[in-house]
């Protein structure tokens, strides 16, 4: 395991920083997050925090715990935010995805876009300024079921934080707004048996074949709800798994899928129509919530000039924690280094010269060394 050293020094590259991170086996239902936490707390605590906190985490569903790093110093203004946890690795990588690489301006290693680098580019920063009423959390579990974050909120660590800049690869822009995401799933199960038995025998797969076509219609109804970028619900019906054979009724038939309603647009309700859908098919039959997540918009875009001068704001394609910052009433704008492009895929990386820029806009909220709107 990596350790903390006094000799190691504070003031250190972002790819030194990063090398250490990627090295940490963080993949989310795999690694271990809380061993990571561990590394960035004892890192955090060599920049004197005047609060430091490591807390970890119970997970569902049979995974082990994570956990969260906050710190803070004097009377934050604003929270700066990284996820610690990676998506798994998969098949395709030219080289050991947890031993960082150099290959001309590309930093190349897992996580190092989704979004280890934004972490290495804060500690970066923090190794060349003073840091005044601003605060750090670094969280886990945000690839796979998102249940950090929530700890987070109801424990009331970051109770005073009104304004946060959630890192995730936008190619340092500055993120405003993103869908929500509903997922369910639903099992049913019949005694199975032989083909020639089929009309007399209950049929769990065609049951879910029916509730998906039943959804599928239901996403096909809304193609024109919202506004551009975000028109439509995104349905999609991800998976039937089953045990049967063409001439085999299976015994189980598992339905999996999901909703990304648009920015504004109430995801409860959304989950209302759903069960009502199912229960108008198979009355009484369960339906799992595996995640409810509300959709993002920034409140108020012009708190974040002093951090960011004139920008031009990112609609993003994808679901980020924001939103549940957001929704626990933070003016929150989504902000990194890397590339939404390079994330969840085999050779990840981060350009160095993202990695710099971000630095210069992690030391800025550090700091409190604002712009000016004439900057």
């Amino acid at each position: 395991m990596i350790k903390i050293s006094q000799n190691q020094g504070k003031v250190r590259s972002s790819a030194a920083w990063l090398a250490d991170l990627v090295a940490f086996d963080s993949r989310n239902g795999t690694g271990d997050e809380v061993a990571l936490a561990q590394y960035m707390h004892d890192a955090l605590n060599m920049f004197q925090p005047d609060t430091l906190v490591l807390r970890s985490v119970p997970r569902l569903r049979g995974k082990s715990d994570s956990a969260y790093v906050f710190a803070s110093w004097g009377t934050p203004r604003i929270l700066l935010n990284v996820h610690l946890d990676t998506v798994p690795s998969g098949k395709g990588w030219d080289a050991d995805p947890l031993a960082l690489r150099q290959l001309g301006d590309k930093l190349i290693g897992l996580g190092a876009s989704d979004i280890k680098g934004a972490a290495a580019a804060i500690y970066a920063a923090l190794g060349t300024v003073t840091p005044k009423d601003v605060a750090i959390l670094f969280s886990g579990d945000e690839e796979h079921g998102s249940e950090v974050m929530p700890a987070f909120i109801l424990s009331g660590d970051g109770a005073a934080i009104s304004t946060a800049i959630v890192c995730e690869p936008t190619g340092c822009r500055v993120g405003r707004r993103h869908r929500g995401m509903l997922a369910l799933s639903t099992t049913f199960t019949g005694p199975g048996g032989h083909s020639s038995l089929s009309d007399q025998t209950a049929a769990p797969l065609l049951q879910a074949a029916r509730l998906a076509a039943a959804i599928g219609g239901y996403g096909d109804a809304n193609r024109d709800f919202g506004e551009p970028p975000y028109k439509g619900l995104a349905t999609n019906i991800g998976d039937i798994d089953c045990d049967g054979a063409y001439n085999v009724i299976p015994t189980t038939a598992t339905l999996k899928f999901s909703l990304r309603p648009p920015p504004g647009d109430n995801v409860a309700a959304r989950e209302s129509d759903i069960r009502a859908i199912a229960s108008g098919l198979y009355p009484d039959h369960p339906l799992d919530t595996i995640v409810a997540f509300p959709s993002f918009a920034t409140k108020d875009l012009s708190a974040f000039a002093p951090y960011f001068g004139d920008f031009e704001p990112l609609d993003l394609p994808y679901w980020t924690e924001a939103a549940m910052l957001s929704d626990a009433g933070v003016n929150a704008v989504v902000y990194g280094p890397g590339d939404v492009d390079q994330a969840h895929k085999p050779n990840e990386f981060v350009t160095q010269t993202q990695l710099d820029t971000a630095q210069v806009v992690y030391a800025r909220a550090l700091s409190g060394d604002f712009l000016s709107r004439s900057d």
